[in-house]
């Protein structure tokens, strides 16, 4: 009986699609997040129906930037997927139409995004519609589906409205106080095995060669190893605490308002948390709950760069795995960002350098095509200190 839970994150480049499926005696239940750009749509179209998930529970926008939304709106209009909900924001419902024809004349960098962000409003919109789908905007404590357990974590209704007058200069960027970050102890469930596998896809425009020993292995499935036992009265926050004051991550890194309008999904499930970023910036990732600390799997944002997560964006979230969408150049992903991932303890997982990769936890049916995935290395010594601090040699 399968009861796990399965998430794939597809290989298109710096372009986000990912397919989030929970398993039941009933069978599958999926919710797709984004779809990449305009131009893969073929590419997601053609894994849906090979993994036979063209019933799709919902779908998320996580926000309107072409390469996660243009993608996403030829699949809507393909009527042989199935879709029972939409969710996207919809600048138009938060913004005058004066403000926005202000916002998006002429020919500066800022008019352009402002008006590629309502044209690719307008197209997605368009799509639901001509399903008879109504989209729901997705702001902090709405429910995506019960099943997985998917909730909105982010971003926040009066934060998501300000950044939007922010990206049109209608007032100065209001501040919002932190959410709260109480230490929280590691959870039973994280005692539970998970692992990690990618699909080598040879036919995919930009895709590094990998070495025929990681091709249609399915004895070399990735076992992530479980976090250790903290000693009594320790937590893995306070243990954390400072461990990459001296590393390049920035301390606060700059993102584009915009960016930090995306959609932030959790989802919690026996084996542990999970935590779907997006483009989302330190700035909107300081909104989420401390109760979502100590993640077991967690999309590194922005492909990877380092504009996104700062040093205590790390040291919270400390994911067991942290997979990336990324095209492989010099910032995504960010040298710093996956040795300052693997330095709290996380296995980091890159699209460039796997293509197609499949994440799972609990009893899922088994994919023979499927291969070990190939781990990146961080700079330096790869071992985090809190491991350090557990085997005795940090005094």
């Amino acid at each position: 009986m399968f009861d796990g839970i399965e998430v794939d994150m597809l290989n298109l480049g710096d372009a986000d699609c990912i397919l989030v499926t929970q398993w039941s005696p009933f069978g599958p239940q999926r919710v797709l997040v984004d779809g990449g750009n305009g131009d893969d749509a073929p590419i997601v179209k053609e894994f849906l129906r090979a993994r036979n998930a063209t019933f799709l529970y919902a779908v998320v926008c996580s926000h309107s930037h072409k390469d996660h939304a243009s993608g996403l709106v030829k699949l809507v209009e393909d009527k042989s997927i199935t879709i029972c909900t939409g969710w996207m924001h919809d600048i138009r419902n938060h913004l005058s139409p004066a403000t926005l024809r202000s916002a998006s004349a002429g020919n500066s960098t800022r008019a352009d995004g402002v008006r590629q962000v309502i044209e690719t409003t307008k197209e997605l919109a368009a799509a639901f519609t001509s399903r008879q789908i109504m989209p729901v905007e997705p702001f902090a404590g709405a429910s995506i589906a019960a099943f997985p357990e998917m909730t909105v974590v982010g971003p926040r209704l009066p934060y998501y409205q300000n950044l939007l007058k922010e990206v049109t200069d209608q007032v100065r960027p209001a501040t919002f106080p932190p959410v709260t970050m109480p230490p929280v102890s590691i959870s039973d469930a994280m005692s539970k095995p998970i692992r990690l596998s990618a699909l080598q896809s040879p036919g995919f425009a930009g895709i590094a060669p990998v070495p025929p020993l990681y091709q249609n292995l399915s004895s070399m499935l990735a076992a992530i190893p479980s976090p250790p036992a903290l000693p009594t009265g320790f937590t893995f926050s306070s243990v954390l605490a400072g461990v990459l004051s001296d590393s390049s991550v920035k301390e606060a890194p700059k993102t584009q308002p915009f960016n930090n309008t995306s959609t932030i999904l959790g989802v919690r499930s026996p084996g542990g948390q999970l935590l779907f970023t997006a483009d989302a910036g330190s700035e909107a990732l300081t909104h989420v709950p401390a109760c979502w600390n100590g993640l077991m799997w967690m999309q590194v944002p922005h492909h990877g760069s380092d504009g996104n997560l700062s040093q205590k964006d790390i040291e919270r979230f400390r994911p067991r795995i942290a997979n990336i969408s990324a095209c492989g150049d010099s910032s995504h992903p960010d040298r710093a960002i996956v040795s300052g991932l693997v330095k709290v303890g996380a296995r980091v997982f890159s699209t460039h350098q796997n293509g197609h990769l499949w994440f799972w936890s609990g009893a899922v049916p088994a994919r023979p095509e499927y291969g070990s995935a190939v781990e990146m290395k961080g700079t330096g010594n790869p071992q985090p200190n809190y491991l350090k601090f557990l085997n005795g040699t940090n005094g």
